[in-house]
């Protein structure tokens, strides 16, 4: 799980400065001059997704980097035992706080999927591979603890499928209600840039940041060198 984890929070670091920003800036002209203009409102959105992704994580607690970081789970997993824990979120010693969770991971995913088409009906394969890797260890998450909580299959499936709707959900709002003006995707997808920023940044310096590894390392770079050879945005190769 923490390799799946930490080589998704990588992918997605990678693909934002390799794929999804080339094409905030390049889009379809590779030649075509920046203006003054679009440099401010992408950084003003990108720190605008950031501080949304640190609003979410209240709700989330944290489950976007591949585990839960509830103050009850976490003191449950250093005991290997479930006991009640007064004063935090959990009322008896099987219920797992889920609905927040599910709002904020919903939030999430139709955040991330708003920009995944683009003008031209491409889709940035980048960006979906990236949200596919980050997207497996949460669903592992998230079916941890709806069987935690004694959920049946069906309640679980459900839930989950909300989840799992939500990104394409986004992207398809996206694409039929909102205008399809260039700037405003680039703001969006600036917005979706700070927001996987912060998650993957987060994914790499949560997982045993106080010791160096070998092989963390490793799977770092494996996933900046997938990152890089995805093709994203194809419009940008013939410049290199």
């Amino acid at each position: 799980m923490n390799y799946i984890t930490i080589f998704g929070g990588a992918f997605l670091f990678a693909s934002c400065f390799i794929n999804l920003v080339p094409h905030i800036f390049i889009g379809e002209d590779p030649y075509r001059f920046v203006t003054p203009n679009l440099h401010f409102k992408v950084a003003a959105a990108v720190m605008l997704g950031f501080l949304i992704q640190l609003m979410l994580e209240q709700l989330t607690k944290g489950v976007e980097h591949g585990h839960n970081h509830c103050p009850c789970c976490e003191d449950e997993i250093e005991h290997h035992h479930h006991q009640p824990h007064p004063g935090h979120c959990h009322h008896n010693s099987h219920i797992h706080p889920t609905a927040g969770l599910l709002i904020g991971l919903s939030l999430h995913a139709f955040l991330e999927g708003m920009p995944l088409v683009d003008l031209d009906g491409d889709i940035h394969q980048g960006l979906l591979y990236g949200i596919v890797l980050h997207n497996i260890p949460i669903a592992l998450v998230l079916v941890g603890l709806f069987m935690s909580n004694k959920y049946s299959l069906l309640k679980s499936f459900g839930l989950l499928m909300i989840f799992a709707i939500m990104t394409p959900l986004g992207s398809l709002c996206n694409n039929y209600l909102l205008p399809q003006n260039e700037v405003l995707q680039n703001v969006i997808m600036a917005v979706v840039v700070g927001i996987l920023l912060h998650v993957s940044v987060s994914i790499l310096f949560d997982h045993d940041h106080n010791t160096f590894s070998w092989t963390k390392l490793c799977i770092i770079l494996i996933a900046f060198i997938a990152a890089y050879f995805t093709p994203g945005c194809p419009e940008i190769y013939p410049i290199f």
